[in-house]
């Protein structure tokens, strides 16, 4: 009985060095807007392929050991890179001192907390869900889902609460 019981804890220990090793610390450098400004501005400049730095590149490596298929790009203050963690697509976005400043993480359906998949549902009952992503930026989470009924497709970015932060429809 106590070998078990060591068993389950080892296990436990285990399994929580792999999330944190999923789930690096997100900087607390900077405030929420003040990524989405930096991240606005990566995103309307015009970005170039790279090899980062060392320290960024180091940095990458401590927060994402299991990555593969490594792509960087790179504007006048952030780098952002696109990455595989066991079959999933991944984005991690870093500022030149190699601060993290958000990370996006492919998802499955079955692993949207239910609230979320609720809400996604009630707003659009006649919509099936194409592509889902966690998104962790500054101290928030969203679950970017996007959903399609024909021509139709809509994003949408909900909070862990099943709020609906925002939409967006495409036709």
């Amino acid at each position: 009985m106590k070998t078990l019981k060591i068993l389950s804890v080892a296990a436990g220990l285990l399994f929580m060095q792999a999330a944190a090793a999923q789930n690096p610390a997100i900087s607390t450098r900077y405030s929420n807007e003040e990524i989405v400004q930096m991240l606005k501005a990566h995103r309307t400049s015009h970005s170039r392929d790279v090899i980062p730095p060392a320290n960024i590149w180091q940095k990458f490596m401590a927060d994402f050991p299991k990555a593969s298929d490594v792509e960087w790009e790179a504007s006048d203050s952030v780098y952002e890179v696109e990455f595989d963690v066991r079959f999933r697509d991944c984005k991690a976005y870093y500022d030149v001192s190699g601060s993290l400043l958000m990370t996006v993480e492919e998802m499955y359906r079955s692993e949207l907390p239910a609230v979320v998949k609720n809400a996604a549902e009630a707003q659009y009952p006649k919509f099936h869900f194409e592509d889902m992503d966690r998104i962790r930026r500054g101290t928030e989470v969203f679950y970017k889902v996007e959903m399609e009924l024909r021509d139709a497709e809509v994003e949408l970015l909900i909070q862990p609460n099943g709020v609906i932060y925002s939409e967006r429809m495409d036709y």
